[in-house]
């Protein structure tokens, strides 16, 4: 540790003497108030898995609904959901777990975008898999040929998420125009009273409860490993994998094993999750922890789950985790201060490379279902750790409460011919070099996007400025996007010595918006629009909600006097890569001219 010992000593001591783990488990006291939202408590994840193991029936019953939509010939899943509704999946996905292996198991394909082009992107990964080329102009035999074997799973595990709708109203109209049953083909996943149960409702989809009793006591991002959202994925492979009932029970009693909360409840000292909140809570100021992540490449996919975990649930009021992948990061640079970082090494075996090493020796495992349990058992730990931080601080961790009032914004603005047209007037905007920047008010007399962006970076130069976050609305082709991530990581880790984020947007929207909000403000973020977007190849599928998303996003970043830039641009990606790799030239030229 580069802390002294003796520090985070006593904050396992308080833990223990305040009895904060029996708190957490048995839903009482401080642990309940900081585990709730609107009055109800958010706290079925703790003791989840245990209840689905007592419950002889439960666990069977999901394999059986995978089972189900294998008899019935579904092949494909589109997974559509925002957040902690789709996250898990992208994990699986990564993992290897969600692929269709040539007919051998069903395909899960993740969706949290409105960009038309993520759904194209999709529509051609299945036309390649039955061997089929997209024309130009589908007719219903066509559609119906490629969707025969395909269902969309709307997933929703917030009120107020009405990307899923969109998706779910694109291949509702795809399938009356093939003449398929929408009941064989959609199924919906949410809370009772939620904008997408309502919607279910309307159109008499098919339904199942997101926990298997029925009840609403988990937040979206600790929809692993308790609910459908993890379950059915993993029962999906796992009974492709064997004819055998009970696996799934099998993988969930030993992550639950590998996860020990009697030690984290008995000897909380002991357990790697509850020190490593400790520790996060102890390199923190005022509130505020950067936590620098590495871990081994086969598991880097859950950097995207933890990084939600932690950012939704503790980014309040200033205070909260911001989580990085582990950056090299230049000590001279303008901005540089460790004062807040904490460097975690996450891996099989111990290293004495970080700060906090978190030794987990189950990562190091090859069977599939021991890495199921693995990764079951790593989504109990982090949230355990979430649970310490947010106790020790003080931070009510349900809830995020920020991202609605974007949410409301591009509600009304996604109804407009054209969303941005609501920023016309906006008296701090810069059009030059190709480019439209929309700014914070106090930067409307600046001379081009670059030295407005640079301006505010300077002005954080003697405080803090903890990280650059770049933010991409909607699919950017990948050479865009490693230029991109090129001028971003040489201006954060090497000019001004911070840490850096590459969001994709609108998923990280509904992922760590709300700590953009409202956790820690040391934050300068630029958000990147492309003016035009593919056309729809299937049905109809426009960019409105996108374009919706970002310009209420910035609107919402800006009321909270958050430092955030909003760059439009337009032309040919040959055009759009010009005009970028001039702005990020010179806002290093400028950075470098001190």
């Amino acid at each position: 540790m580069t802390r002294g010992n003796g520090s985070m000593l006593r904050s396992l001591q308080r833990l223990a003497s305040e009895d904060s783990i029996g708190q957490l488990r048995r839903q009482e006291g401080t642990m309940a108030i900081l585990g709730s939202e609107g009055g109800g408590l958010k706290l079925d994840w703790v003791e989840g898995i245990a209840r689905l193991l007592t419950d002889e029936t439960s666990l069977e019953m999901v394999e059986d609904e995978a089972r189900e939509l294998w008899q019935r010939g579904i092949r494909h899943i589109i997974w559509a959901g925002m957040g902690g509704s789709v996250i898990t999946v992208r994990v699986l996905d990564t993992l290897g777990f969600c692929a269709g292996e040539h007919g051998k198991h069903i395909a899960i394909y993740p969706l949290d975008s409105t960009d038309p082009a993520a759904l194209n992107a999709i529509i051609q990964k299945i036309a390649v898999a039955k061997q089929l080329t997209v024309p130009q102009e589908p007719d219903p035999s066509f559609v119906r040929q490629l969707l025969a074997d395909v269902m969309v799973i709307g997933v929703s595990m917030g009120m107020t998420s009405e990307e899923p709708i969109t998706h779910l109203t694109w291949f509702s109209q795809l399938l009356e125009f093939a003449q398929l049953t929408p009941a064989e083909h959609i199924l919906v996943m949410t809370l009772p009273g939620s904008y997408l149960n309502q919607f279910a409702l309307e159109r008499q989809a098919p339904s199942l409860p997101l926990q298997l009793d029925g009840q609403a006591g988990t937040g979206g991002r600790m929809s692993a490993p308790t609910t459908r959202v993890f379950l059915l994925p993993a029962a999906l492979y796992l009974t492709r994998l064997s004819s055998t009932n009970g696996q799934l029970r099998q993988v969930l009693s030993a992550a639950w094993h590998l996860y020990n909360l009697e030690q984290a409840s008995n000897a909380p000292a002991e357990h790697p999750f509850v020190q490593l909140g400790a520790a996060l809570y102890e390199h923190s100021q005022n509130g505020a922890c950067r936590l620098l992540l590495q871990m081994p490449k086969q598991w880097s996919a859950l950097h995207i789950w933890i990084e939600q975990l932690m950012e939704e649930s503790l980014g309040k009021g200033d205070k909260g985790v911001v989580a990085f992948t582990e950056q090299a990061l230049n000590e001279q640079g303008s901005n540089f201060s460790s004062g807040d970082m904490l460097h975690v090494h996450m891996a099989a075996t111990a290293s004495a490379e970080a700060d906090f090493a978190l030794t987990l020796p189950y990562l190091q495992t090859q069977n599939s279902q021991q890495r199921l349990a693995a990764l079951a058992a790593s989504f109990l730990g982090w949230q355990l750790s979430m649970a310490v931080y947010g106790y020790l601080q003080g931070i009510t961790f349900a809830g995020q409460p920020a991202v609605e009032n974007y949410k409301a914004r591009a509600r009304a603005l996604r109804d407009l011919a054209d969303p941005l047209q609501a920023a016309k007037n906006w008296p701090a905007t810069i059009t030059a070099q190709g480019l439209t920047l929309l700014m914070p008010a106090e930067l409307s007399a600046q001379d081009t996007p670059a030295t407005a962006f640079v301006t505010t970076l300077r002005q954080h130069k003697n405080s803090a400025l903890g990280y650059l976050d770049l933010t991409l609305n909607g699919v950017f082709p990948e050479p865009l996007e490693q230029l991109i991530a090129h001028h971003l990581y040489t201006i954060g880790n090497s000019l001004l010595g911070v840490p850096v984020k590459l969001r994709h947007a609108p998923a990280d929207y509904h992922s760590t918006e709300q700590s953009e909000m409202d956790g820690p403000p040391y934050l300068v973020s630029l958000r990147l629009l492309l003016r035009d977007h593919e056309q729809s190849l299937l049905g109809s599928y426009s960019d409105a909600f996108l374009r919706a998303q970002a310009l209420s996003t910035w609107q919402a970043m800006i009321e909270q006097k958050r430092s955030c830039f909003l760059l439009i641009l337009p032309g040919s990606m040959e055009q759009v890569s010009e005009t970028l790799q001039r702005f990020f030239t010179e806002v290093a030229d400028l950075l470098t001219t001190r």
